[in-house]
């Protein structure tokens, strides 16, 4: 055996303790699972949506640059819609741009940086609009992206409609479609974006696993149901693939409309900001919650629980030990939110784990 085996091989076993601890976490709270699920509260019946009721929210933290170039696209597209930005504190003089270069659009001004989850929360509070469009400030839309975002509306079990895509960056342009799909393979998730193939082009609108939430409408009413995004992944990714997937077990529909397209700089916020290890570090923190939090099909949970220190290996050895030891440790400080997330949701779920898989392929 390699010297690098070796390593991996003993860090593997040092994060064993910990692995006791989220497997001994998930069984006792897997337990009170049960009796939860088997006393379930039905779905709650959908209203119909107004798709004339549009408010367009846009996050910002110290973006002006960004507002400058993709701002203009969204403000051609709104149509007499409401459009408001959300400021998470920004410092870099972006509230003033706001209000002398695009003085119809409404500024929310935070008293500083609540990341992702909050500051979208906060903003999505103060409107009452029945359908909200989340969009990054590094977005730029077509002049036509609303219509066949708000068409699938029409339908009252539908959560949530994402645009389709497109990133100017040829080397990325696989990162991101808008055409999410998931599988669960070796006890983890695999979280990805598909391409878009002519035949979906055809289509109104096909079903995702999550909306992504860079550009996306939701039903006000059920996000607010759902508790809007979950804090949990702080400050950023995830949030929108666990509304997605909190929606799906709920019984209701996330959809992406490939005739709403929109162009997205990948990255143009966290990655200056943070850097790229820390978002990449962050996502993989994430992956962890988001299994933790969601899955209650025995068997996956399970299987994920007894696979553990392979899917450490895995990792290690595609990205080193500190990267998959920090992302872990980061996970289990959070795991205790985590489970009274999981047992708070659990009597509203309608539909299997292995459901949401199946009907979003």
């Amino acid at each position: 055996m390699n010297a690098r085996k070796l390593r991996v091989l003993a860090l593997t076993a040092g994060l064993l303790p910990f692995d006791f601890v989220v497997a001994a976490a998930l069984l006792l709270t897997q337990a009170a699972c049960i009796p939860l699920l088997m006393t379930r509260s039905r779905s709650r019946s959908s209203k119909p949506v107004d798709t004339c009721s549009v408010t367009i929210q846009v996050l910002n933290w110290d973006g002006r640059a960004l507002l400058d170039e993709f701002l203009p696209s969204v403000v051609a597209a709104a149509r007499g819609h409401n459009l408001v930005v959300v400021d998470n504190g920004s410092t870099d003089g972006s509230q003033e741009f706001l209000k002398q270069r695009f003085p119809s659009v409404t500024v929310v001004e935070l008293d500083k940086n609540y990341g992702f989850s909050i500051g979208n929360n906060l903003g999505a509070q103060k409107t009452k609009s029945d359908v909200i469009v989340f969009l990054n400030n590094d977005m730029a839309v077509d002049p036509a992206f609303l219509g066949p975002l708000l068409a699938p509306f029409s339908d009252p079990s539908v959560f949530a409609v994402a645009s389709r895509i497109e990133v100017p960056d040829p080397a990325k342009a696989s990162h991101e479609t808008g055409k999410t799909r998931a599988r669960f393979e070796r006890g983890f998730f695999d979280l990805r974006h598909d391409p878009v193939g002519s035949r979906d082009e055809q289509e109104a609108s096909l079903p995702v696993f999550w909306a992504g939430g860079g550009a996306c409408a939701v039903d006000r009413r059920k996000f607010e149901a759902l508790g809007g995004f979950d804090s949990l992944y702080h400050p950023f990714y995830v949030e929108d693939a666990d509304i997605s997937y909190q929606a799906w077990r709920r019984g209701w529909r996330c959809l992406m409309a490939p005739g709403s397209r929109v162009v997205h700089r990948h990255r143009g916020t966290a990655a200056p900001k943070f850097g790229e290890s820390y978002v990449d570090n962050t996502l993989r923190r994430n992956q962890y919650l988001f299994i933790w939090k969601n899955v209650t099909d025995p068997g996956m949970l399970l299987q994920h629980i007894v696979r553990l220190p392979r899917i450490h290996a895995r990792a290690i050895l595609q990205h080193g030990g500190r990267f998959e030891i920090k992302a872990y440790l980061r996970a289990v400080a959070r795991l205790p939110l985590a489970l009274v997330r999981r047992l708070a949701n659990v009597r509203a779920y309608v539909v299997t784990d292995r459901d949401v898989l199946g009907l979003t392929q």
